[in-house]
């Protein structure tokens, strides 16, 4: 049974980087200091006092000479002080060397995937032309009745399985394939010029780039190019809808923050916890729902594939407003109007990445003081989470959806990633979809709250006030969203 890795954190290697930083600037400063000292020792040689008891001792002031050189020479503190220096520039020189190594490890990476893409888009934009002439007729044909309906919908199932097993066994596919994404749409706008062309129109009167740059550009330039098609909810609104508040108990762990039948799970819903500490101040848990729906276009139902898109392309979907106006509810009917209530956001999937996009939201942030973030199962890497929110994610290494976005969580002393295989515990036949199951990260959360890892540790110091106090006062009260 596969233990978890932590990476990230107080225990990271930035913290690790940061700390050899510090250090070579200590090095500098105590090697200004040993020199000051081999300085003050040179200058004993040539005190006047000591040049005329040359005079009558001699041999004395020989002797007295040749301890100072021996004190302030290659072997004394000058020497040491040079040493220790050295050091210093060293040690800063590596890290730096470090850095610029990684930086130029993943540009290198990221410009092999956009090449592979745009060969692929190339090579492949003329057979699917061809292949979608050839087929159109066939289909329609086969689509018309009931029979033909059920044989393509089994058809589907059958390919959408092999995949998802092919996923699980080699999960790498997914964030190359992400990382590729501007290359694959370049090469098929080359590939089939007149594609290039309404690429680039619509996205131009989109504002988008194009080309695209980056994995970011690309799903703007797929957004502009389906505006008004799908995965489009402009001229849409949203409306939330408070539940009767009630008591809760608060979370007593990062199992309760996962479990879909925790304390703070509201299911389909936006649910919101208060946690009163004994002073009076609040915490509040914010539980957000993953994907319901997988609908490319946009209905009642705002937890979809439309907003999944406009999470990842960086935009501000509806969901986000909702949950906003939900915790304002909520504070507003606890009386609580202090701006040092804490906030935590958490979700799975979909969940997780609004989340953590509200976290990244200065608008969100200004309105609430956000301190953590937990989420499992969710693309969270290229989110500009500010420094001083603690964030902790859970990743399966056979979960395609966390490799969505082509990238790493950050290294750093307050986001701390917690990775599992499930290879060994799901066997020969397991699938992607599998490992993207809340449950499994249920129990890897299990082993969250037991592990003994400094990062670990530290984060569930930081996160007392929310899962901390398992008889505090709590009020829960949850919210239905609808986008009209």
């Amino acid at each position: 049974m596969a233990e978890i890795r932590v990476s990230g954190g107080v225990g990271g290697l930035s913290v690790a980087l940061d700390e050899l930083e510090a250090a070579a600037d200590g090095l500098g400063r105590v090697a200004t200091e040993v020199g000051e000292v081999a300085v003050a020792v040179g200058l004993v040689g040539l005190d006047p006092r000591l040049q005329l008891a040359a005079l009558t001792a001699p041999r004395e002031y020989l002797a007295v000479q040749r301890a100072v050189l021996i004190c302030v020479g290659p072997t004394g503190a000058a020497g040491l002080a040079v040493d220790v220096a050295a050091t210093g520039v060293a040690t800063r020189a590596a890290v730096r060397a470090y850095r610029e190594g990684e930086q130029a490890v993943e540009a290198l990476a990221d410009g092999v995937a956009t090449e592979v893409g745009r060969w692929v888009g190339r090579s492949v934009a003329p057979t699917v032309l061809g292949a979608a002439v050839a087929v159109a007729p066939v289909a329609a044909v086969v689509l018309s009745t009931p029979a033909g309906r059920d044989a393509a919908v089994a058809i589907g199932l059958g390919l959408g399985q092999e995949v998802d097993e092919i996923l699980f066994d080699h999960p790498w596919l997914v964030p190359a394939a992400a990382d590729g994404l501007d290359g694959l749409l370049i090469g098929l706008g080359e590939g089939l010029p007149a594609l290039g062309v309404l690429l680039s129109w619509r996205s131009g009167a989109a504002g988008v780039p194009y080309p695209p740059r980056d994995q970011r550009d690309a799903l703007g330039v797929v957004l502009a190019a389906s505006r008004g098609i799908a995965l489009d909810e402009s001229g849409r609104s949203v409306t939330v809808s408070a539940r009767p508040s009630a008591a809760g108990r608060p979370p007593t762990g990062v199992a309760d923050l996962v479990s879909n039948h925790g304390p703070i799970s509201g299911g389909r819903r936006v649910r919101v916890t208060g946690i009163q500490g004994p002073d009076g101040s609040w915490s509040w848990v914010v539980d957000v729902p993953g994907t319901q729906t997988f609908d490319p276009q946009a209905g009642d139902n705002p937890w979809d594939m439309t907003s999944n898109a406009l999470l990842v392309a960086g935009r501000r979907p509806l969901i986000m407003q909702a949950v906003a106006r939900a915790l304002d509810d909520a504070r507003r009917r606890a009386g609580d109007t202090s701006s040092a209530s804490r906030v935590m956001l958490t979700g799975h999937s979909q969940g997780g990445l609004t989340a953590a996009a509200l976290a990244a939201d200065a608008t969100f942030r200004s309105r609430h003081r956000v301190t953590h973030v937990v989420t499992s199962g969710a693309p969270v890497a290229a989110l500009a989470v500010p420094e001083g929110v603690s964030v902790l994610s859970l990743e399966h290494d056979e979960d395609l959806v966390p490799g969505l976005e082509g990238d790493d969580n950050p290294d750093r002393r307050d986001w701390v990633t917690v990775e599992r295989s499930l290879a060994d515990d799901l066997g020969a036949d397991a699938r992607s979809s599998q490992a993207h199951d809340n449950a499994a990260y249920v129990d890897t959360a299990r082993r969250v709250d037991a592990s003994d890892d400094p990062s670990v540790q530290a984060w569930r110091d930081g996160a007392a006030p929310f899962v901390g106090s398992p008889l505090a006062t709590t009020v829960t009260t949850d919210y239905d969203v609808v986008r009209r």
